[in-house]
C-alpha cells in the first residue's frame, strides 16, 4: 500500500501556456515576444529563475533594464504568472487520496511567482504535506538532488511512494533514485496506476 504520492504542477494538477505567457511579456515590457523566448530558454534565464539563482525581483530588474518602456513590478508579475488553468478532473482523486490518509508531497520545477499564484488560485495546493519546489532546493528536474529531497520528506520507505509527472525524462531520473513513478496522460489511467499500486479505494473513481 502506498504512503507517499507525489505530483508534478504545470500540467498534471493544472494546465499553462508559456507562448501566453510571452505574449503577455512582451505586452508588458515592450520587448519582442521572440527575444524574451530566447532570453527564458536560450540564455538559460528560466532555469537560473527556477533554481532559485535569482528571484523575482532581480527578474524584474533584469527586463526592466533592457525594456523599451517603464512597467511596475506588479504588472510584470501578472504577465508572468496569468498563465494556468486548472486540471480539477484530478482534483477528487487528490482528495480522495488525502481522505485516506496517503502522505501528498508537490514536486516542482517552479518560480515563487508561479507558485504563488499556483497556491494563492488553487486550494487544492493546500492539501498537499509537503512541497519540494525547485526554487528553494536549488536544483530542476531531472537532478537527482531534487528526487533525493523529495524522498526525505516521504516518512517511509521508497517502495511504499508514486510519483506522477508529464515528462518522461523526469520519471526515468527519479527512477534511477528510487522513487517509483510512471508518465501522466489522463486521469483514468493514473487510477489504474495507483490501483495497481495498492489503492484499490479509487476503483469505483
Amino acid at each position: 500500500m502506498l504512503k507517499t504520492v507525489y505530483f508534478d504542477l504545470g500540467n498534471v494538477l493544472v494546465f499553462f501556456s508559456y507562448p501566453k505567457m510571452l505574449e503577455q511579456v512582451a505586452h508588458c515590457t515592450g520587448l519582442d515576444a521572440e527575444k524574451i523566448k530566447r532570453l527564458f530558454f536560450d540564455r538559460n534565464l528560466r532555469e537560473t529563475y527556477e533554481t532559485g539563482q535569482i528571484d523575482s525581483s532581480e527578474l524584474y530588474s533584469v527586463f526592466h533594464s533592457i525594456s523599451p518602456r517603464s512597467f511596475s513590478f506588479r504588472d510584470f508579475m501578472h504577465a508572468l504568472s496569468d498563465i494556468f488553468i486548472p486540471n480539477t478532473a484530478l482534483w477528487p482523486i487528490v482528495e480522495r487520496l488525502k481522505k485516506e490518509g496517503i502522505r501528498l508531497v508537490l514536486l516542482s520545477n517552479t518560480s515563487d511567482c508561479h507558485f504563488n499564484r499556483i497556491y494563492s488560485d488553487y486550494p487544492i495546493c493546500h492539501l498537499f504535506d509537503h512541497k519540494i519546489l525547485s526554487y528553494e532546493v536549488g536544483a530542476c528536474k531531472p537532478d537527482p538532488l531534487i528526487f533525493e529531497k523529495a524522498l526525505a520528506v516521504s516518512n517511509c520507505s521508497p517502495q511504499e511512494c508514486f510519483y506522477t509527472d508529464d515528462i518522461p525524462e523526469y520519471i526515468a531520473s527519479a527512477r534511477k533514485t528510487g522513487l517509483d513513478g510512471e508518465l501522466f496522460t489522463d486521469v483514468p489511467t493514473l487510477c489504474s496506476h495507483l490501483i495497481d499500486r495498492g489503492c484499490h479505494f479509487l476503483q469505483n473513481k
